[in-house]
């Protein structure tokens, strides 16, 4: 068995790196030597579990037992055989770490057993210590280190991650046989064409360079080199938690202790190497910095509560923007939380919706994924969704597409005409029996009786020379059909208005997301009468101020929330897109979705379905209770079940649930959201308030506030905000969501949880 990996090997930490073939890995794993370190490191950790070592003892005892193993580097082979970065050749593999975990083998056989072909695994084994577990996978294409490693995070919805292993040098300890849960000889020893690929310039992920002996990172830097601009961050830091310089200099360790601990949480150490800080706490802690408990603590923050890779949180960048420039950066601002950017598409997308986008140029696609919904449920027909509420609800989808002129807004029929092909087919044969009713009944005299009007005539596609006659006559012919009307310029719909009244459009939109019944009665024999349901989906687009004039009127009524939106963000001077052709392969590679649609019937739950509600329900409120914001909060609800219809719309085509359908669903809520607070916050909030309101998006309160802080704090907050100073239905609301707890002297202290995910947001 001599099939090369792509793969290094080395018989230890410091030695040379060679080519890995399977023999070799094998015989390593095979080895006595291997079997009797893991055995004691074992052993050792039976003694912990028993009492009978300290954590510290064992993390001691474990490191030093481990540079005896041998190591695969899974990242790379090196040209001279020395792990680094600048003489990597790149294996295309990848390996993520899953630490501290009771029993690996039992999370492996319930969260990744069956997603290996999903995931790209091709070797999965616990680590020396049996605390953890390691997956060696292929990387998606075009992805640096550090990005795959987020990715599989998000597959497997780990936040906690150990975000250090991103560097080509990095090694993996080789581990017995019966410590291996998957092995795939074909893909391990398969060739991939790989490339270094540096991190984005604008990532917070920086490379490192790995410690030979102990795969740890080096501090290289010179400690006084950067002190002022230190000293200025420990300051900034120092007032962040509400304490003067003359504060920390009382005597006492408890107290040394409390202190660096707060401005440790801060996030300091992300803004300096650990020498730096040691440097800097000789200078402000003289007395502390001596003691052995300083030390402990720096060196703990450094090694366990770091994640470099983690987004700073606004207070952090604050603090590092003005240590570069000696100017104090503003408070935040009104997108803070919702960024001044949409929501970026999961990485992987389920597979019906990476096929509709494979077409089109990036900048489309997340107008193009909010499109494709209304043709695709268009196909349903007497197919019910139990809400959480056990409402029914069907696949009601109405999305607008506010864009800048000549943005490109064509792009959502270009797709939607493929979905719709099948339904347009009956539709022209349906028109034809139509038209030959009517010039039958053109052609017989005015006395003479009429033929009844045939009743089986169901036209889906609506264009978009809209009447109320005709749109109850085309619901009344549906059958139970959805229609479907793509309109360029969403003005086209006050064609609907009776009377003159905008107030009707904004009827109808509702109705149609509820499927309410909706009709006229009329005297005239000619005259078209009936209250059919009203089962409406439709595409619409239009530029930013038109769209804003047109939706003024159903800003408060609740209209606007039952509308997902999109946008297409385009540049100055940008390159023409270039569009892909929807040729006859692109329609039979669509042909079993549409037809998997089309064949459902009844009620279709999954406790799948259920569980992504409390997902996107808690995400979504706690937002809105994070930024105080009732009108996101009012706009949330529907956007909700809009996002679980996704799902269900998308589980129906692909035939099964699948997580990349769960991300697709919380992108598009978020989206969806980010577009309606982006284009009408403004609008809505004034007409909710009943004033003017000067700023277009919610504020995170919370994060402005610090770690640790009083009512009075959070009432200073509401008032600079310009809302009631009264905070206590506000605070109720975080200790209920778990973001804050209260101690006994009645000082508020945000949770570990929040800001763990305030780290990752």
């Amino acid at each position: 068995m001599q099939e090369k990996t792509q793969m290094g090997f080395a018989q230890s930490v410091r030695s040379s790196v060679t080519p890995c073939t399977l023999e070799l890995l094998y015989a390593q794993m095979d080895s006595p030597q291997t079997a009797k370190i893991c055995a004691e490191i074992a052993e050792d950790l039976e003694k912990l579990k028993r009492g009978e070592m300290t954590r510290e003892a064992f993390e001691t005892r474990k490191r030093d037992k481990k540079k005896q193993l041998p190591v695969l580097t899974p990242h790379a082979t090196f040209t001279d055989g020395n792990r680094s970065n600048k003489t990597a050749l790149p294996s295309g593999l990848s390996m993520y770490d899953i630490d501290h975990i009771q029993n690996p083998r039992l999370y492996f056989e319930t969260k990744v057993k069956d997603r290996l072909s999903e995931l790209g695994i091709v070797m999965a084994h616990e680590t020396p210590s049996t605390e953890g577990l390691r997956l060696i996978f292929e990387m998606p294409k075009g992805m640096s280190l550090a990005e795959a490693q987020r990715w599989m995070s998000e597959q497997l919805d780990d936040s906690d991650y150990d975000g250090s292993v991103k560097d080509y040098a990095r090694c993996s300890f080789i581990v017995p046989r019966a410590y291996l849960l998957y092995i795939d000889e074909q893909e391990l020893c398969k060739h991939r064409e790989a490339e270094v690929i540096k991190n984005p310039e604008n990532s917070e992920i920086s490379e490192i360079s790995e410690n030979p002996e102990n795969s740890e990172n080096i501090d290289d830097s010179d400690p006084l080199e950067n002190l002022d601009r230190n000293l200025r961050i420990f300051d900034r830091c120092l007032a962040a938690v509400g304490l003067k310089q003359e504060d920390i200099d009382k005597v006492g360790i408890y107290n040394w202790h409390n202190t660096l601990v707060a401005i440790l949480s801060i996030g300091i150490c992300r803004l300096m190497t650990e020498a730096e800080l040691r440097s800097v706490l000789k200078v402000r802690m003289p007395n502390y910095s001596k003691e052995q408990d300083c030390k402990r603590l720096v060196s703990d923050f450094y090694k366990d509560y770091t994640r470099m890779n983690a987004p700073m949180s606004p207070q952090l960048r604050a603090i590092y923007a003005e240590s570069v420039t000696g100017k104090k950066d503003k408070p935040a601002t009104t997108q803070e939380l919702l960024g001044e950017e949409p929501p970026k598409l999961p990485l992987r997308l389920p597979k019906l919706i990476k096929l509709l986008v494979s077409k089109e140029p990036d900048i489309y696609k997340p107008a193009v994924i909010m499109s494709v919904f209304p043709a695709l449920g268009a196909h349903l027909v007497d197919v019910h969704f139990p809400y959480a509420d056990n409402t029914l609800h069907e696949a009601t989808f109405m999305n607008c597409v506010v864009a800048p002129m000549s943005s490109g807004k064509s792009c959502i029929n270009r797709v939607c005409e493929p979905i719709m092909a099948d339904i347009k087919a009956r539709d022209d044969e349906n028109r034809k029996r139509e038209d030959a009713w009517k010039e039958e009944c053109r052609s017989m005299g005015a006395n003479r009786q009429k033929p009844k009007r045939p009743d089986d005539l169901t036209i889906q596609i609506m264009s978009s020379d809209l009447t109320n006659a005709a749109l109850v006559q085309k619901l009344q012919d549906a059958h139970g059909h959805f229609l479907y009307t793509h309109i360029d310029e969403v003005e086209l719909f006050e064609q609907l208005k009776v009377n003159g009244k905008a107030g009707q459009i904004g009827k109808i939109f509702r109705l149609a997301f509820d499927c309410g019944f909706y009709g006229q009665e009329r005297v005239g024999i000619q005259s078209v009468t009936g209250r059919p349901q009203m089962r409406w989906n439709w595409n619409a687009a239009s530029t930013i101020q038109r769209s804003q004039q047109f939706f003024r009127p159903m800003i408060a009524d609740g209209t606007l929330s039952r509308i997902s939106f999109a946008t297409i963000l385009t540049k100055r001077g940008m390159p023409i897109p270039v569009h892909g052709i929807y040729d006859e392969a692109f329609s039979e590679a669509l042909k079993p979705s549409i037809d998997r649609l089309c064949a459902a019937k009844g009620n279709i739950d999954l406790p799948e379905a259920k569980r992504l509600i409390q997902k996107l329900d808690k995400e979504a409120k706690d937002t809105a209770w994070l930024t105080d914001d009732e009108q996101y909060e009012k706009q949330a609800y529907r956007a909700v079940v809009c996002a679980w219809l996704r799902a269900m719309v998308l589980y129906i085509a692909e035939g099964k649930w699948s997580k990349e359908i769960e991300n697709l669903a919380m992108w598009s809520m978020k989206y969806d959201l980010w577009c309606k607070m982006h284009f009408f916050g403004q609008l809505l909030h004034a007409q909710m308030a009943g004033e003017v309101v000067r700023t277009r998006g919610p504020k995170n309160m919370l994060n402005m506030l610090p770690d640790d802080f009083t009512v009075e704090d959070i009432r200073q907050v509401r008032i600079r905000l310009e809302k009631d100073p009264d905070p206590i239905q506000q605070l109720t609301m975080w200790k209920q969501r778990g973001h804050i707890t209260q101690d006994e002297q009645g000082v508020f202290h945000k949770t570990p949880a929040y800001l763990k995910r305030k780290k990752s947001s």
